[in-house]
């Protein structure tokens, strides 16, 4: 995304879930906002061009934008769960990043999982 992404691993119900954050240039951010990716098995991850562009765009609202990679993606331990197991990942990504109301957005298979969380 850019080269101000972090990228670092937290513990999940299935092992360690890689994650990129990305943060507001000012300093203190507004909130958390949790970017969730396409379908894994398809080739989705935090990579994905439109979780980046929703990620910057949360960013220049002031957010800190967590993007995790989900279970059995890049550095992420597990395996896909068909979005059961996704959700508790997401709830984890949530608790590591202190958030108490965080803003949920998703694409595709992301948008059905934090569809769930919510």
């Amino acid at each position: 995304m850019r080269p101000a992404s972090r990228r670092l691993r937290i513990d999940g119900p299935a092992g360690s879930i890689e994650c990129a954050v990305d943060e507001p240039a000012a300093g203190g951010s507004r909130g958390v906002a949790l970017v969730a990716h396409p379908h894994p098995l398809f080739g989705g991850s935090l990579d994905n061009k439109v979780a980046q562009t929703l990620a910057r765009a949360f960013v220049e609202l002031g957010y800190a934008a967590w993007r995790p990679n989900f279970r059995g993606v890049g550095a992420s331990e597990g395996a896909h769960d068909e979005g059961r197991g996704e959700v508790d990942d997401l709830a984890a990504v949530l608790r590591h990043a202190g958030a108490t109301r965080p803003v949920l957005a998703g694409f595709s298979f992301g948008a059905a999982v934090q569809t769930r969380l919510a």
